[in-house]
């Protein structure tokens, strides 16, 4: 809670007229991202991964997956500075955004055995999901700065204001930054997805189930065990 001092009196017009925001010194910025290296599971059944993968196309079997998680918090402190006419200005002292990747698995089905000409086609095609995942990470590091400096600039341009409204105008602030801050990572995350989706197609998947030949686990040992 930022308490506010109320000054009785007031100044003559032409002085609080002139009143004006100080310069805006930089804040102390802190940008916190936590990668997680994928981790490869290979103890789940090819079943297993079908249910976790409940909507994917029917018409296709599961037989690798990636799944990836992150959490983000945006930490914001804002500094009331009085002016000495009963207005204040408000400046930014911290913004401290902070991105942890808290899951990046890749699973492939235990049916498919190390080294097998299957085993590569999924590892491979995961590998390619993995890669989508950490260019997301590059692209968040380079949205941050522009970011953050569109914020300072917002408080470059901001007027004196009463003291009655300071705290919740930062109030107000804190919250619409926190909603920013996670509407870019949003929008970063749904030009991840369509990249996923460009490499899981139908015709992608098809050519796949034939890379190994006719007579692969693909078109045998999946489907059976599926079957079970």
């Amino acid at each position: 809670m930022i308490g506010l001092l109320a000054i009785s009196g007031a100044l003559p017009a032409n002085r609080a007229q002139a009143a004006v925001c100080p310069a805006i010194a930089p804040p102390e910025i802190t940008f916190d991202f936590i990668p997680k290296s994928p981790q490869l599971d290979r103890n789940r059944s090819v079943k297993w991964l079908n249910r976790k993968a409940a909507s994917h196309n029917p018409a296709w079997f599961v037989t690798g997956l990636t799944s990836y998680a992150m959490q983000a918090k945006f930490e914001m402190r804002i500094e009331p500075v009085a002016l000495g006419d009963g207005r204040y200005c408000l400046l930014p002292a911290r913004i401290h955004p902070t991105v942890t990747v808290s899951e990046h698995l890749v699973y492939i089905a235990s049916e498919l055995p190390r080294g097998s000409c299957e085993y590569n086609v999924v590892y491979a095609h995961e590998g390619q999901h993995v890669a989508i995942n950490q260019h997301m990470e590059l692209d968040i590091r380079d949205a941050l700065p522009k970011f953050i400096e569109q914020v300072t600039n917002d408080f470059s341009q901001m007027q004196p204001l009463p003291a009655r409204i300071a705290a919740p105008r930062i109030q107000n602030l804190l919250s619409k930054y926190g909603r920013d801050f996670k509407s870019l990572l949003a929008k970063i995350d749904r030009n991840r997805q369509r990249d996923h989706g460009k490499i899981d197609t139908a015709t992608e998947y098809d050519r796949l189930s034939h890379a190994c030949g006719p007579n692969s686990a693909f078109q045998t040992t999946l489907p059976a065990a599926m079957r079970r």
